[in-house]
């Protein structure tokens, strides 16, 4: 039977307001003369951490025996997980202090429509902005959400031009020569599942297919990386060492098999083709957030992992949250687009990833400086900036580029 604990934001953001970490102001842009100041933020998280979205994380017979249960329904945001939002939010609030000021500022936020995206918002927002009201935008429970559904835009391309850009980013010699070079990791899954052949991980090849124009990957790839997340979390959620893998598994070792979740996202999120089709939407949202006039100065969208990863290969960007993968978005990670703007009215955009460690988040940690890092986009580098259009352009680039 699962636990149901009722926690109130204010409980969870009084938590995170105890463990106000003395963040220091966000620098000026590298290069920048004196007399740049931010002026616009726009926050693209990931939704902090949940449980399997169903009761079975992976097809019967893999593991050898019942899942650890969780606190909460399948798929939602855990109670553990809300607190470890919450020290997000204020670490942002201490971070961004300067733009938002005192009072009630004017911010955006916005969030897909599952619970766990919208309950990652109301807490993430009511820990920036204590005291303030701020109300999510967002469809109804299950209703897709163009603004983060790829599907719209990724039917635009053909089910050969998907296959292939997934197909480019495997190894020479394909699916084939991927399961050979992981085989280890395999081994290590089956270990820790107590999985018995014939059913387990290695026996079921990884296969990619598409529908839409969307990749779909299948096999030992697509389990490994679903169980490797599904092992994070629990870890995160700070379950007994017990639980976690069923007493099976290091915190080391969920690290290295995380590479497993972020090969997931090479194949059929990162490829550049596929990338600037499905992050269009949402890469729409940032730039009108970024560059309209009557935009508020702090903006926040709430989704999923593939849409971090989809903006990621759209705009050619890559991070490393502590005790995670490479690329990998974690829960409750960020991409923040800073907009700068100097004393003769131009522009500059900086980009900086923000995460927790699987450490911190276990354990409630605040977050050190440490946790925001600076991110490369090379069309709006230290060298070139981007002006007020350049912004929306930039960002844009991905639609001309599918014309």
């Amino acid at each position: 039977m699962r636990r149901f604990v009722q926690r109130s934001v204010g409980m969870v953001t009084a938590l995170a307001a105890l463990s106000l970490p003395a963040s220091a102001a966000i620098a000026t842009p590298a290069g920048a003369a004196p007399g740049w100041t931010l002026d616009r933020v726009v926050v693209v998280m990931r939704h902090g951490v949940r449980p399997p979205t169903k009761a079975e994380a992976l097809p019967e017979g893999l593991a050898s025996a019942p899942w650890p249960a969780w606190d909460v329904g399948w798929g939602e945001l855990s109670h553990h997980g809300e607190q470890a939002v919450a020290l997000l939010g204020t670490f942002d609030r201490a971070s961004y202090g300067g733009l938002l000021g005192s009072g009630c500022p004017a911010v955006r936020a916005v969030a897909d429509s599952d619970q766990r995206t919208v309950r990652t918002a109301e807490v993430y927002v009511a820990a920036l902005l204590p005291g303030c009201t701020v109300s999510v935008d967002h469809k109804a429970t299950g209703e897709t959400d163009p603004r983060f559904s790829s599907a719209g835009e990724t039917s635009s391309l053909s089910s050969d031009q998907a296959l292939a850009a997934a197909n480019a980013a495997l190894p020479r010699g394909g699916t084939a020569q991927l399961d050979h070079d992981l085989s280890p990791d395999w081994t290590s899954i089956d270990r820790i599942l107590g999985c018995r052949a014939p059913a387990c991980i290695a026996a079921h090849p990884t296969s990619l297919s598409t529908t839409g124009g969307k990749v779909k990957l299948g096999g030992a790839l697509a389990l490994g990386g679903s169980f490797s997340e599904t092992l994070a979390l629990e870890y995160a959620d700070a379950q007994p060492m017990t639980d976690v893998g069923w007493g099976r598994v290091t915190r080391d070792e969920i690290t290295r098999l995380l590479a497993l979740h972020s090969w997931e996202f090479a194949v059929k999120a990162r490829p550049p083709l596929i990338a600037r089709a499905g992050a269009a939407a949402l890469l729409d949202q940032v730039a009108t957030a970024l560059s309209a006039p009557d935009a508020p100065v702090f903006s926040v969208f709430v989704g999923h992992d593939t849409n971090m990863a989809l903006i990621g290969g759209a705009l050619g960007l890559h991070w490393h949250a502590p005790q995670f993968a490479v690329d990998d978005p974690p829960p409750g990670g960020a991409l923040i687009f800073e907009r700068w703007r100097s004393a003769s009215g131009r522009y500059r955009l900086v980009l900086r990833f923000r995460s927790q460690s699987l450490e911190e988040m276990r354990t409630l940690a605040p977050l050190t400086p440490e946790a925001l890092q600076p991110v490369i986009f090379a069309p709006c580098d230290d060298g070139i900036g981007c002006d007020a259009p350049g912004l929306r352009q930039a960002l844009s680039s991905v639609e001309a580029s599918r014309r």
